[in-house]
């Protein structure tokens, strides 16, 4: 959209999220951060309000608001639903990456709280992530301790199982990208949920959603996730279109029980947009000329 560049929004702490607003200034404010799949940010400042200080973040702004609310109000074509699943999975590999697009060395970010409220949807149907307010810089000078006292966080109907039985290994660097993943796998099939591919698209539903309530708690999600081994059911009519069957077979990956047995937001990423050329309709012109020749 034009009117994208022309507004912008602002988010406003309270003093008591002082430290919320800190971390996710600090985490902005690195340039390395700049890419097309997170949200642009423009400045951070306090504000004295009256007898009580603010603190504000102030980003660009996108009307379309957020993916659980568009995914609520919309049903996605596959066109749509390939642009939206590599904007969000090339975004969560940037964040992981050691390295920007040009190459730059980066330090990786976890976001630590992916789910569907926390990206927004930017025009064409692309998406950007935000709110890195409990993102953790993976910096490899930092010891299992930091880690450690960087708390239990997250929402609990996206947390992975070794999170929910508190079993994370601090000691590498990976464990915290590898909560990520299970996080993104949950959010790409609210995505596939809502794609008209599938056949008769239901109503929107947050993962698990028939199970549980609208904010269930960690016991409720241990119980499912952890002790039961569920997660959202992916059904047989889905799995009849080729490039949606290959998206479940990606989001199994994604969501397995071991975290080492995860793919990569890297690997995702490649895989998504490899098989997003190979389905597009010039690619599939191109195929049926070549055989005829």
């Amino acid at each position: 959209d034009n009117d994208t560049h022309l507004l912008f929004a602002v988010k406003i702490f309270p003093c008591e999220e002082y430290s919320s607003w800190k971390n996710e200034s600090q985490i902005f404010t690195d340039a390395s951060l700049k890419h097309e799949s997170v949200l642009q940010f423009l400045t951070a400042e306090d504000r004295e309000s009256g007898p009580r200080k603010e603190y504000w973040i102030i980003t660009a702004y996108h009307s379309r608001g957020n993916l659980k609310d568009y995914l609520s109000r919309h049903i996605l074509s596959w066109m749509d639903l390939q642009k939206m699943a590599s904007s969000l999975v090339n975004g969560v590999a940037h964040l992981h990456s050691d390295y920007t697009a040009c190459g730059r060395p980066k330090i990786p970010i976890a976001h630590r709280d992916i789910k569907s409220s926390n990206v927004l949807v930017k025009s064409e149907w692309e998406c950007v992530i935000c709110d890195f307010g409990i993102a953790l810089k993976l910096d490899p000078s930092l010891t299992a301790d930091d880690f450690a006292n960087s708390g239990q966080v997250g929402t609990a109907r996206y947390m992975a199982p070794e999170v929910l039985e508190s079993r994370v290994n601090l000691e590498d660097l990976e464990s915290f990208k590898q909560m990520d993943v299970y996080s993104m796998a949950l959010v790409l099939w609210e995505m596939a949920s809502r794609c008209e591919v599938v056949g008769e698209v239901k109503s929107y539903e947050l993962p698990f959603g028939s199970k549980v309530q609208e904010q269930p708690c960690v016991d409720t999600m241990r119980d499912i996730v952890l002790h039961g081994r569920g997660r959202p059911e992916i059904p047989c009519n889905w799995l009849v279109h080729q490039g949606m069957h290959f998206l479940c077979d990606t989001i199994t990956e994604c969501w397995d029980h071991d975290p080492e047995a995860r793919l990569t937001a890297h690997c995702v990423a490649e895989r998504i947009n490899f098989k997003s050329r190979l389905l597009t309709p010039s690619y599939l012109l191109n195929q049926t000329n070549e055989a005829i020749l």
